[in-house]
């Protein structure tokens, strides 16, 4: 086979556009074979003559038109018809997608015969797939489907050679020798109309899902706990939390000191160009040219692993002595601006802004730009200009206003000027921070990284950058910022159970009453009948805290399902310490009884299985029902359990990229045990919306580039922890569909015996569909999953 590239038979497709449409009149077979149907193959998809026999026999059945082989094996039988001969409505235009056969038999009985007629010389020869074409329609389709009628045959239609060049891409996974070999439409032509999954047993429940109770109790102390929490939040960005609550990961040691070292090189420096004349804005002191070029400083990490609280941390403790003598500019692009072309506008006036509000200096000030431009602004006596102005005093000033305009519009130079001044001056070095561009789109952050490099090194300051780390070594290998050579940090993972140690101990003090600077005394809020006990929200915040500290209970769930983000981290506590489901009048009896008390894990579990709600419901709940089906086919229970247990045995080494594969990968591994196209992109695309599993992303979006797929923490804490949890198990019960006729004692919630009973009879079901799982080792692994949850259900059965 000659190499086959889809752009080039594009461009050859193309070329011979005017050549084949000018057939459009009909021509007898022979014909139509001979100047349309040869030119597609042979020229465009570069089929070689010795691969494809014409009037092939097929005994009884009659002669084929083209047989293709691969390997000397046959794959592809096409009828041809003559030009003019309409398979399909002219007026129909066919989507990127396979149709019934019985809809195009009623629609065209030429192309059921031609079809028919294909399928019998195609059986004859062993062919998997079968086509048919009148030159500029083209039908293909798969030969045999186990127990499907040809009515329920898919078949994909290129109505036209418009339809034919629009979906060119598909129209080679069908007819070339690179899309037979590798069977690229095989599981979508595979995809049978199967009939929907029954209703859920939770559709019999009126209100579902309804909303978790809570007593007086209950109510009263989790509005407080979850005020607490918020007070405590907007306590983040002050010096007092950072002091308390940030935990530097034990890798960052070595970084810190590097960060102090160039904060101080970069003093000494400044201290040089203290010593230089004053400068003309458009000549930098010579002695600075003989100094290294500054360059930024690239924090990486991915979203809500703590970035920003790094570079606070940074500025408030770690470095806080080499930064006393800095003006700092923090630069937030959380929000804004809209776009990259807007990052200059922006950047200017945060400075102008912070430098106004926190320094109390004016840089439009008249006396201040004229101190900045002093040496500029002496010299213009020294120019044509200058020269002919000079006798006029009125006209002198206006032409030195104007002067004075142009250098304070160039902005960029201008502030170079201006922190040259600064440093003179006010004896200040200046650091700038730019933060949360991670959260932001490539072009945006690509314009904002460029931007920081020029501000680095023409403004002689130290620049700080936060992004994430495919944006930036995407952009790297792009050539965006190959030659800046930044300084790079990636952000460690800290300590979970410690970070949740000082929150909760933070939030404690505030309960207490300790009093930081911006925390608001507390009081009741008018109108509301709530009792803030105060001291009792301590004491189960202190519980909390103790339980962090020695990783009991719910602590290691929470650094599970947060998949390694903090922030997520710190919202799911949140969750469970004001949560409905959480028995806060037991916890403090539990304190008051015995001096400490730890969330256990099938508590923090519930919580986050049902939120707000009495009921398990997938679209609200942190958790997937992993049983859920979409059609009555039993397979389809095991088909998200088959992704994850497939994603967890890929190792994490370089080979892998991190334990990254392609997504493809996934679809060929599905497609052998029998998943439909449809049903395993359907499943591959939940699993990543639930967060399960996840793509190499590009600023939180998967991208046209990379395919690249991995499991997630979350996803391995579903397979190897969640799975074989009786609450977990009797919470999906209400959320499966059930294709026997089983009868659900759905409305038992209170009583722990029957549902006990209830999820063992879940399980039977589900062993009993397991016959359907054709990975032997997933069947293996199930059998251990089904008797370690037998087993969880027998202990709990145990203690009641």
């Amino acid at each position: 086979m000659e190499s086959f590239r889809e752009d080039v038979a594009f461009l050859e497709l193309k070329k011979r556009t005017f050549e084949i449409n000018s057939y459009s009149d009909p021509i007898n077979e022979a014909n139509t074979r001979l100047k349309i149907i040869d030119v597609i193959i042979f020229d465009v998809l570069l089929w070689k003559k010795s691969s494809v026999d014409v009037e092939k026999y097929c005994r009884a059945e009659g002669y084929a038109d083209y047989v293709f082989y691969i390997n000397k094996k046959p794959v592809l039988v096409l009828e041809a018809k003559k030009s003019g001969a309409t398979f399909a409505l002219p007026v129909r235009k066919f989507e990127n997608r396979p149709y019934l056969f019985g809809i195009l038999a009623s629609e065209s009985k030429s192309a059921a015969a031609a079809l028919q007629q294909a399928i019998g010389y195609a059986a004859t020869l062993g062919a998997r797939y079968v086509a048919i074409s009148n030159g500029l329609q083209w039908f293909f389709t798969v030969t045999f489907v186990p127990d499907q009628d040809l009515d329920q045959r898919l078949v994909y239609v290129f109505e036209s050679f418009d339809a034919i060049c629009s979906r060119f891409s598909k129209f080679c996974n069908c007819f070339s020798e690179a899309g037979l070999m590798l069977n690229a439409v095989c599981s979508e032509l595979n995809d049978n109309l199967k009939q929907p999954a029954p209703a859920k047993p939770s559709s019999r429940i009126h209100g579902y899902p309804a909303p978790a109770s809570r007593n007086i109790f209950q109510n009263e102390l989790s509005y407080i706990l979850d005020y607490v929490w918020q007070v405590m939040s907007q306590d983040e960005g002050t010096i007092q939390f950072v002091e308390h609550c940030y935990v530097s990961p034990d890798t960052h040691g070595d970084v810190m000191s590097l960060v102090r070292n160039l904060l101080e090189k970069r003093k000494k420096e400044d201290e040089i160009l203290r010593s230089v004349e004053v400068c003309t804005i458009d000549k930098l002191p010579h002695k600075m040219a003989h100094l290294p070029s500054e360059r930024p400083f690239v924090v990486l990490g991915e979203i809500g692993r703590g970035k920003s609280s790094f570079l606070k941390y940074l500025r408030f403790v770690a470095a806080k002595e080499s930064l006393s003598n800095y003006i700092q500019i923090e630069l937030n692009f959380l929000d804004r601006p809209d776009n990259a072309i807007d990052i200059p506008l922006f950047i200017y006036e945060e400075i102008y802004r912070q430098l106004h509000e926190n320094y109390e200096i004016n840089i439009y000030d008249n006396n201040f730009v004229r101190g900045v431009l002093n040496l500029e602004i002496k010299n213009l006596t020294n120019t044509l200009e200058g020269k002919y102005y000079e006798e006029d005093d009125r006209l002198y000033k206006e032409f030195e206003l104007k002067k004075i305009q142009e250098w304070v519009s160039d902005k960029h130079t201008y502030l170079a000027k201006v922190f040259h001044h600064l440093k003179r001056g006010r004896l200040k070095s200046i650091a700038l921070f730019l933060d949360n561009l991670d959260r932001r789109h490539t072009d945006l952050q690509e314009t904002a990284f460029l931007k920081a490099s020029a501000m680095a090194r023409d403004w002689a300051s130290m620049v700080f950058i936060c992004l994430r780390p495919e944006t930036f070594y995407r952009s790297q290998q792009a050539g965006v910022m190959d030659t800046i050579a930044p300084i790079t940090f990636t952000v460690g993972q800290p300590d979970i159970s410690l970070v949740l140690k000082r929150r909760f101990a933070y939030a404690k003090a505030i309960a207490e009453g300790s009093q930081f600077e911006s925390t608001p005394s507390f009081r009741a809020v008018p109108g509301r009948e709530i009792c803030l006990d105060l001291p009792r929200v301590a004491k189960i915040f202190e519980s909390c805290e103790f339980a962090a500290r020695k990783k009991y209970g719910i602590i290691p769930v929470l650094e599970a399902v947060s998949n390694g983000n903090i922030r997520q981290l710190l919202e799911l506590a949140r969750r469970i310490i004001s949560s409905g489901h959480l028995d806060t009048k037991k916890i403090i009896g539990k304190i008051e009884e015995s001096g400490s008390y730890a969330i256990p894990d099938f508590e923090g579990i519930k919580t986050l299985l049902f939120g707000d709600y009495m009921h398990f419901d997938a679209e609200k709940s942190q958790f997937i029902n992993l049983f859920d089906i979409r059609h009555a086919d039993p397979s389809e229970h095991f088909v998200r359990l088959s992704v994850l247990s497939y994603l967890s045995k890929i190792p994490i080494d370089a080979d892998y990229y991190l334990g990254y594969i392609d997504e493809s990968t996934i679809y060929d591994y599905l497609s052998s045990l029998g998943y439909s196209r449809s049903v395993s992109e359907y499943t591959i695309r939940y699993l990543a919306e639930k967060n399960c599993i996840r793509y190499f992303m590009m600023n939180g979006e998967k991208t046209r580039y990379d395919n690249r797929v991995r499991i997630t923490p979350l996803g391995r804490f579903h397979l190897f922890s969640l799975i074989h949890t009786f609450q977990y198990l009797d919470a999906i019960i209400i959320d499966t569909p059930i294709l026997d006729a089983i009868s659900w004692d759905i409305f038992s919630d209170s009583d722990i015996i029957k549902r006990l009973l209830r999820t063992e009879k879940f399980l039977f079901y589900l062993d009993s569909k397991s016959i359907y799982i054709q990975d032997p080792v997933l069947n293996s692994e199930w059998k251990e999953i089904i008797e370690t949850a037998k087993k969880n259900i027998k202990e709990i059965r145990d203690r009641i």
